[in-house]
């Protein structure tokens, strides 16, 4: 998975497996269904993105890797995370890359890695090429994703309006819908310009800055999710937080100072320089 979004990916996943779950299984002949979130630290040196057990029928393990960026090499590191969880759980590996936009395309992501007497098939989600609804369907988890298409990039009024409707629908809680709207701001940055996106969003959902609704869904949503986002990056790049940290990331309430530490955390030199952003 590519930083700095998948911390932003992880915690849509963990949000809302279901949704995962539904969107992904069809694609490699799995029905739908209960899973759970499997263990993906393999070896030492081998780490899978996500992978989830289905419980079936027929039971499986999907496994599923996040791309942003071009890389060759990809089908051989699919190959060995794919055997690795075969061997810890003993059930079938079906295994999906999800390429987050056109530039992660790389020539040798055919869906096919051969090597002599070894035949090795994966599946390809090439995001750009989904359709809106599609994603909007798949439950509010997927619904940043939704801008990354190509549909999506031909009319982003539009679809910021569609992915409005889809968190107005019964079921969407405001601490989700909160989620939501910063998982869509970070990603929204593979492709757009996010600051446009944001005020996109806020103007369509009728969101005003001094508004209850404001509050609720920017204020408090947002603010917790830019937080568990700030902890879970900060952990990929510093380490193990120390003790303290998470204690001083719940006590920012300000969500432009949030951003801007966001903004900061592949440049900060650690906990202490990324927490002195003003």
């Amino acid at each position: 998975m590519s930083k700095p979004f998948d911390a932003t990916l992880n915690a849509l996943i963990d949000a809302r497996l279901a949704d995962w779950v539904a969107f992904l299984a069809p694609k490699v002949g799995l029905a739908p269904g209960p899973a759970e979130v499997l263990d993906t630290d393999l070896s030492v040196t081998a780490q899978a993105d996500k992978a989830f057990r289905l419980a079936g029928p027929p039971a499986a393990v999907l496994h599923l890797e996040l791309e942003a960026n071009p890389r060759r090499g990809i089908p051989a590191d699919l190959l060995r995370y794919n055997v690795l969880l075969g061997h810890g759980h003993d059930l079938p590996v079906y295994t999906v890359i999800v390429l987050l936009r056109p530039k992660a395309e790389a020539s040798d992501l055919t869906g096919l890695y051969r090597r002599p007497k070894l035949h090795f098939e994966y599946e390809v989600v090439r995001l750009w090429r989904e359709s809106v609804d599609g994603l909007l369907a798949g439950g509010p988890a997927m619904a940043p994703l939704a801008l990354l298409t190509d549909e999506a990039a031909a009319d982003i009024p539009a679809a910021v309006g569609r992915l409005a409707t889809r968190l107005r629908q019964p079921g969407v809680d405001a601490k989700l819908v909160g989620e939501v709207l910063t998982s869509t701001y970070f990603l929204s940055g593979l492709r757009h310009d996010p600051n446009r996106i944001r005020e996109l969003i806020m103007r369509t959902m009728g969101i005003l800055e001094e508004s209850t609704t404001y509050q609720e869904v920017i204020g408090i949503g947002a603010v917790r999710g830019a937080r568990r986002l700030l902890l879970v990056m900060g952990q990929k790049k510093f380490g193990p937080a120390p003790e303290g940290v998470a204690a001083a990331l719940d006590g920012i309430a300000d969500p432009d100072r949030l951003e801007r530490m966001a903004e900061r955390i592949l440049d900060a030199a650690g906990w202490d320089d990324l927490l002195a952003t003003p």
